[in-house]
């Protein structure tokens, strides 16, 4: 005898939407890791430019380094001279991207000042004998550095006696 089956139980429904729920989750936690990921990005790179800046300072080339805001994307510039001849070179490298909005503290104030297409850049330079922040040539210390997408805060911490850096 044939049987004619014209719809569908309630346990495949079920399945169907539990299939799809899963799905979904799935989905939402990616974009959030997607839209997240340019702050963080942006934090890590600078964290890097940073540090190299650090390490060179105490070696052979005095140092310092330029941060700053280009039509859509944020710059960190590396300036090294070098102590025999006096020669400058400089490295710019990409360390945000469109939609990246970089503010910066400075002295410990409580309040941030956002880079800004060409706006006064944030200059950071070290003490080449101790390797902490030198507030020298600019008058003062940044202490914070945050970087923002969207809904996402990634944040570093500048510690300038001892010229470590921290994220958050």
């Amino acid at each position: 005898m044939k049987q004619e089956n014209k719809g569908f139980s309630l346990v495949e429904l079920i399945v169907v939407i539990a299939i799809m729920t899963i799905l979904t989750g799935l989905i939402s936690a990616g974009i959030g890791m997607a839209v997240s990921k340019p702050a963080d990005e942006c934090i890590d790179k600078l964290k890097a430019s940073l540090q190299s800046i650090r390490v060179t300072s105490m070696g052979k080339f005095d140092a310092h380094i330029e941060i700053y805001k280009k039509g859509d994307q944020i710059y960190a510039k590396e300036y090294y001279t070098e102590d025999s001849s006096g020669r400058e070179t400089t490295k710019e490298n990409i360390v945000g991207f469109k939609g990246v909005q970089v503010f910066y503290e400075i002295n410990n104030s409580g309040s941030y000042t956002e880079l800004v297409d060409g706006g006064t850049p944030l200059v950071i330079y070290y003490d080449r004998s101790s390797g902490a922040f030198s507030n020298a040539a600019t008058g003062y210390y940044c202490t914070r550095i945050k970087a923002v997408k969207n809904s996402r805060t990634a944040e570093m911490i500048l510690y300038p006696l001892t010229g470590k850096i921290e994220i958050q």
